[in-house]
């Protein structure tokens, strides 16, 4: 359910972004700084950040194992709680426009 509802709520803040007048520059800002980044990054810092993702990775899985349901429960209320929230917001964000 809450993944459901964070779907639809990007999509609604993708949407936004599109039919906003600064969208097209936004979008492009972003492609030239990933271009940047990666023209700038070493074969060195590509493996160390691919070995440092391996071990978030591998911790991550190993802290799920360790969640109990209740803690589950409470983290799928807050991100429910915050997709909701966030809804609300959008919409005001679109009766302003």
């Amino acid at each position: 359910m809450a993944t459901q509802e964070q779907g639809e709520t990007w999509q609604d803040i993708k949407e936004i972004w599109e039919k906003s007048s600064r969208g097209e520059k936004i979008n492009f800002q972003f492609s030239t700084l990933i271009e940047e980044l990666k023209a700038n990054t070493t074969q060195w810092e590509k493996d160390a950040i691919k070995s440092d993702m391996t071990k978030i990775r591998s911790s991550w899985n190993r802290f799920k194992g360790n969640v109990s349901q209740w803690e589950k429960d409470l983290i799928a209320k807050d991100v429910t709680t915050i997709s909701r929230l966030l809804k609300k917001l959008l919409k005001k964000f679109k009766r302003n426009k």
